[in-house]
């Protein structure tokens, strides 16, 4: 992801589409109200999107790589409401970027 509107993009989906897998998983584990709860979230975290310029600048050389970059992006949305409860974007944005470092 070359450029900050791909990235913003790119997040954006990805949180509708794990919010997606979430829903489905509720309706197959009806009794672990998590998964409920993660999709609700991660669509308000979807809606909270906001990457500044300096937030772009840090992160710009650790998703050149797509795969590696979604991949990242997966892992970090997969802990959503299980072992992380972010309070809001930023936070879930420093998840990401923890998740970049390591790779």
């Amino acid at each position: 992801m070359n450029n900050k509107p791909i990235f913003v993009s790119t997040l954006s989906t990805q949180f509708k589409v794990t919010a997606k897998w979430r829903d489905n998983n509720a309706k197959r584990f009806a009794h672990d109200i998590r998964n409920a709860d993660a999709a609700k979230r991660l669509l308000e975290l979807e809606s909270a999107i906001r990457v500044s310029d300096d937030e772009w600048t840090r992160f710009a050389p650790l998703v050149q790589d797509d795969a590696a970059c979604l991949s990242a992006i997966s892992e970090t949305n997969r802990l959503v409401g299980f072992k992380e409860k972010p309070s809001d974007f930023t936070a879930w944005l420093e998840s990401l970027h923890c998740s970049l470092t390591r790779r």
